[in-house]
């Protein structure tokens, strides 16, 4: 027991960090698909959006249905929970692995930087499976260590846990096909000498696995095609970065400079300090990040699973620079506080960190205002402020043509036609009115199509933000022509246009189903 008590003191210390500043990540466009599938969860065991489904991630939707279940609240800040434990249980994870292997300095320096870290945080605080997923990552990789350590016979049963961790990761995220890539190619570095070993005891059979294996290649480059052409494609609205190799160079250098400068250098000395440890964050992070930079669709987040591995690099170099102990305690206590001073060097350098100490503050400055202030509801922007007159609007205009499918089904409830240039580019065929599998509803991208929905309808309310008017990839130019041109602009709550229309009857039949819903807001 006195042994996992630092591990444990750990976990609470990074769930009390990120569980009392919860509230300072405004609301994000994809939490909300977890929270109103997480509903439909909790109240009817499905994953229901209006008259659709969404399906991906339904472990993790599960767990937040679960999580509403428990506390008896269904909003974005419980949504948020999961997501706080699982990043708590990285942080201690990380300490515990490191501290039985290289010492309690290069745990506790590990879990510091992982901790600390505004990425964390803001995993911490998305209501989306990024969490849970990192967890996933990181619990394989230690049970693959633990499954083929040197001093040992291999141990089926970590390794059995390390195949369960991602087959779970993978049903969250595909891309952990590309962890997979990691962990392998620290497998065989590692395994290197019993695989030479084997090659040489047994050529003939070494020889019939490898051209079994190029066969397999050969008979499935149909399906391997698809797949890369899968891993190649972007959204529209992630277009632009498709085709950046450099994106994670840039991000890290952004957001970390000193840390990302000094990289090479920790993993030379976490390699020197500790082998297997050192190469696998070597794997991890430069397999990992290439893979990556050839993907399509590109964003920090997605590959969040390699950050503790940069922390874990960091954390055995600096147990490596640390003296050993001795009678003499004054060098040992020098080198002690330079190395401190160099962690709080490499934080201030680092605009990574200095969120994390602003919301860690933030976090510390909502516990001394008292139990109202750490229950208050997750911020949503203008919509906050917005949802009271437009159910208003709503209710007297009859049908809602939206600019924003989630949001208006969490504030007001229902709406009938998105408007959306990107969100219709993900379905097939990407023709307007194609009904979005997620909801059910139509979404449209050009101005005909809004012609026809103003033609068809007797009266109906457009409520779009600032930030999606006039947008390419939302409510294009040409949209927004035509809704100025035919409609009637309402006074409303700044950050929004909003039109209405008014008339004796439509003009034309609707080429979609009108129909109503039973999504519970």
């Amino acid at each position: 027991m006195r042994s996992i008590l630092p591990c444990l003191i750990v976990g609470v210390v990074a769930c009390f960090l990120y569980g009392t500043s919860i509230q300072t990540r405004p609301a994000h466009l994809d939490e909300f698909y977890h929270l109103l599938a997480g509903r439909s969860w909790q109240l009817h065991r499905d994953f229901a959006l209006l008259d659709g489904q969404y399906v991906r991630a339904p472990l993790f939707t599960m767990l937040v249905g679960w999580t509403f279940e428990l506390v008896g609240h269904a909003d974005l800040l419980v949504a948020r929970l999961p997501s706080v434990l699982f990043s708590a249980i990285s942080v201690a994870i990380l300490f515990q692995w490191l501290k039985q292997n290289a010492g309690p300095w290069a745990g506790l320096s590990a879990a510091a930087l992982l901790g600390l870290a505004g990425y964390t945080f803001d995993i911490a605080h998305f209501a989306r499976f990024y969490a849970l997923h990192a967890l996933l990552i990181l619990i394989a990789a230690w049970a693959l260590y633990l499954a083929v350590r040197a001093d040992r016979r291999p141990q089926p049963l970590w390794a059995g846990l390390a195949a369960m961790a991602l087959i779970l990761a993978y049903q969250l995220q595909p891309v952990t096909i590309i962890a997979f890539a990691g962990l392998g190619g620290w497998l065989l570095i590692d395994q290197r000498a019993l695989l030479l070993q084997a090659w040489k005891r047994h050529p003939r059979g070494a020889l019939i696995l490898a051209a079994s294996v190029i066969i397999a290649v050969i008979l499935a480059f149909e399906p391997l095609a698809a797949t890369v052409r899968r891993f190649a494609h972007a959204e529209r609205w992630a277009a632009a970065a498709q085709d950046d190799r450099l994106y994670y160079v840039r991000e890290f250098w952004m957001q970390m400079p000193l840390f990302s400068l000094l990289t090479p250098v920790a993993l030379l000395l976490a390699i020197r300090n500790h082998a297997r440890l050192g190469l696998l964050c070597a794997s991890m992070i430069i397999l990992c990040l290439t893979l990556h930079s050839f993907a399509g669709m590109k964003a920090w987040r997605y590959c969040y699973y390699v950050f503790p591995f940069f922390c874990m690099a960091y954390g055995l170099a600096i147990a490596s620079l640390l003296p050993a102990t001795g009678p003499d305690k004054r060098p040992a206590m020098l080198r002690t506080g330079m190395i401190a001073v160099a962690l709080l060097v490499l934080f201030a350098s680092s605009p990574v960190y200095r969120v994390g100490a602003k919301l860690t503050l933030a976090g510390l400055k909502a516990v001394a205002t008292g139990p109202a202030a750490l229950a208050a509801p997750v911020p949503d922007g203008n919509w906050s402020r917005a949802a009271v007159p437009f159910r208003a609007l709503a209710a007297r205009q009859g049908m809602v043509v939206t600019g924003d499918d989630l949001r208006t089904i969490t504030h007001l409830g229902d709406y009938q036609v998105f408007i959306s240039s990107s969100r219709l580019g993900e379905l097939h065929p990407a023709i307007d009115f194609t009904p979005d599998y997620r909801t059910g509803r139509p979404i449209i991208e050009t101005a005909a199509a809004m012609n026809v929905v103003i033609d068809c309808n007797r009266s109906g309310a457009v409520i779009v933000s600032d930030h999606q008017w006039r947008n390419p990839i939302a409510v294009t130019p040409a949209v927004a022509d035509l809704i100025e041109r035919r409609l009637t602009p309402v006074r409303s709550v700044p950050g929004f246009h909003v039109f209405t229309w008014q008339a004796a009857k439509a003009a034309r039949p609707c080429p979609y189903p009108q129909h109503g819903s039973r999504q519970v807001s």
